[in-house]
């Protein structure tokens, strides 16, 4: 036969360990009030946990090309409106070079003009966003266009080269438009060709800046200075200020002005053409946002169903452990009381 022994100690003891489990539980149910999640997702899923790690995964992926999408959305829209104010530009060039071709002011004003659309138009390349060159190509990092009034400015070097190698010392007024046209059409225009365009006025790539903007779609998202149009639209600029001279017969100002005037319209067609191809890929990259948006939203909702604590069963398993705690906290401190004294 076996006695067995109850003490107040271990009336004690015991309780002490539950109240130690009930504040532990407490704590939790009351983190896990506080979040909305399960504390422990792994424990209360068990065997379910890796479906919750994936779904997490694939929402952080998407949220992550979600996030890169709007930092090329801005590079997008930025390119845009430049290529707006370039495009804006060139047409009003048009019309004031067509409006004084046949004015005795229209030299000086029209070397001015070309002057002025030419800075403006490098300035306009050399727009950045974030530290980063707009049309630059994958050389983003560097400036696209050089400055082509700096001191020793390769280009205007090349270009002043070209015409003493051409005419000499042949005065401005004696120059045919037969012979200005030849000019302009040969050794001048190679200067604006990919190869010397390279080395004397461009840093930019070729290469345009690629983006995943979902998981399945890898684009374009940028111009670069090189495009054909902006070329063309910089050789019109630059024939007209260094070119339309006062001292010019009248016969071959008009040719110059003229010929310009064709350039610049063709390469406003250039540019419509290139703002056409970044309008395509704002189109992709906004319905590929879309599509992710709708994405998320599901991975989202499978996600919770599997995370989410129900918040009204947590709050009254709270209130029982509350009641439960309290009353294990009464008893022990009545065992305490308990003593053989009280009895002898």
């Amino acid at each position: 036969m076996k006695a067995t022994f109850v003490s107040t100690y271990g009336v004690s003891n015991s309780n002490r360990l539950a109240i130690m489990k009930m504040q532990t539980e407490i704590a939790t149910r009351t983190k896990e009030l506080g979040s909305g999640r399960w504390a422990d997702v792994g424990l209360q899923l068990g065997n379910k946990t890796g479906r919750t790690v994936s779904l997490r995964q694939d929402y952080l992926r998407l949220d992550s090309i979600v996030d890169t999408n709007g930092l090329v959305k801005s590079r997008l829209d930025a390119s845009q409106a430049t290529l707006d104010g370039v495009r804006t530009m060139a047409e009003d060039f048009v019309q004031t070079m067509l409006a004084i071709r046949d004015g005795d002011t229209g030299p000086a004003i029209a070397m001015t003009e070309g002057k002025n659309n030419l800075e403006a138009l490098i300035a306009s390349l050399n727009i950045s966003l974030d530290g980063q060159y707009l049309f630059g190509g994958i050389n983003s990092d560097e400036r696209p266009i050089n400055d082509y009034y700096a001191p020793g400015s390769p280009a205007k070097t090349a270009v002043d080269a070209a015409f003493a190698a051409e005419f000499g010392a042949t005065p401005l007024g004696d120059i045919t438009p037969a012979q200005m046209e030849t000019f302009l059409d040969g050794t001048f225009a190679a200067l604006f060709d990919p190869a010397a365009w390279g080395t004397d006025w461009s840093s930019a790539s070729d290469q345009n800046v690629r983006s995943r903007i979902s998981t399945s779609e890898l684009i374009e998202t940028s111009a670069n200075a090189n495009e054909a149009a902006l070329r063309q639209l910089t050789m019109a600029y630059t024939m007209v200020a260094e070119f339309g001279s006062t001292e010019l017969s009248g016969t071959t100002y008009q040719t110059l002005i003229e010929k310009a005037a064709v350039m610049v319209s063709d390469a406003v067609q250039g540019i419509v053409i290139v703002q056409a191809r970044l309008g395509t890929a704002q189109e992709r990259l906004t319905n590929a946002t879309d599509r992710m948006g709708v994405q998320l939203n599901i991975l989202n909702t499978h996600i919770n169903e599997m995370e989410l604590v129900d918040p009204y069963e947590t709050q009254v398993r709270i209130t029982t452990l509350e009641t439960q705690l309290d009353m294990a906290l009464a008893m022990t401190a009545r065992a305490q009381r308990i003593s053989l004294l009280n009895y002898m």
